[in-house]
């Protein structure tokens, strides 16, 4: 049994490895006809940035066989996709929640590589999570990790909206839960469309969200691990 959770998982790596850095790779070559000027800004977006993160890490876990002797590398890298599986979650839930059903209709937010990075993506990795046999011991602070990615982008594009940095459409932000100097500013609230609340709403429910995700996974090997000592 644990032969196959092995295959399916390898399979299911490459799959992830497939939707999501093909899914950037087309995005950027579709990027003009979507408005992005210059092409490159399209990698600023989170949904790029966590699709990358999970992609690299998957091939990485690819050419490693799973009964490698170097177990240290082995947990950094399942560390790794315990932390980017949670902020890959966190892309396709707020797309497929917030983003895509709102979305203007000329920004082609159903192209092929919208699918490939916000559905496919998340899913497969998902999937892949909860089939994978690696026994990851987490601690409590571990939980914590996931935070890491999303809370540096939160500040570094805040920095690069101050700055009226352009993100490719002539907006100084990559979403619009992100402007910090929206219709309703950082904590008020309006009738602006999408601009209801302010951005430090968005991004503390965004970052409780993220949280919930990652102890819901850590619970995953931590029964796993009550399994395996029954």
């Amino acid at each position: 049994m644990l032969i196959n959770r092995e295959k399916c998982s390898d399979m299911l790596k490459a799959v992830i490895v497939v939707c999501s850095i093909g899914g950037v790779a087309i995005s950027l070559i579709q990027a003009r006809f979507d408005g992005f000027i210059p092409w490159g800004t399209r990698l600023l977006y989170f949904t790029a940035q966590s699709n990358l993160w999970i992609g690299f890490t998957c091939l990485a876990l690819l050419l490693i066989p799973f009964q490698s002797h170097n177990e240290k590398r082995l947990r950094v890298l399942y560390l790794l996709k315990y932390v980017f599986t949670v902020s890959i979650t966190t892309t396709g839930l707020i797309f497929c929640g917030l983003l895509g059903p709102f979305a203007d209709k000329t920004m082609h937010p159903w192209s092929f590589s919208s699918f490939l990075t916000h559905v496919f993506s998340p899913f497969f990795a998902v999937v892949d999570f909860f089939v994978e046999p690696y026994p990851l011991p987490l601690k409590k602070r571990d939980t914590w990790l996931p935070l890491i990615p999303s809370s540096a982008y939160v500040v570094i594009t805040g920095v690069l909206n101050l700055g009226n940095f352009n993100f490719g459409r002539g907006d100084p932000y990559p979403y619009f839960f992100m402007h910090l100097r929206s219709p309703v500013g950082l904590f008020g609230f309006g009738r602006v469309f999408p601009f209801y609340m302010g951005s430090f709403y968005w991004i503390t429910i965004f970052a409780l969200l993220t949280l919930a995700i990652s102890l819901l996974y850590a619970k995953r090997y931590e029964r796993k691990q009550h399994a395996e000592r029954q």
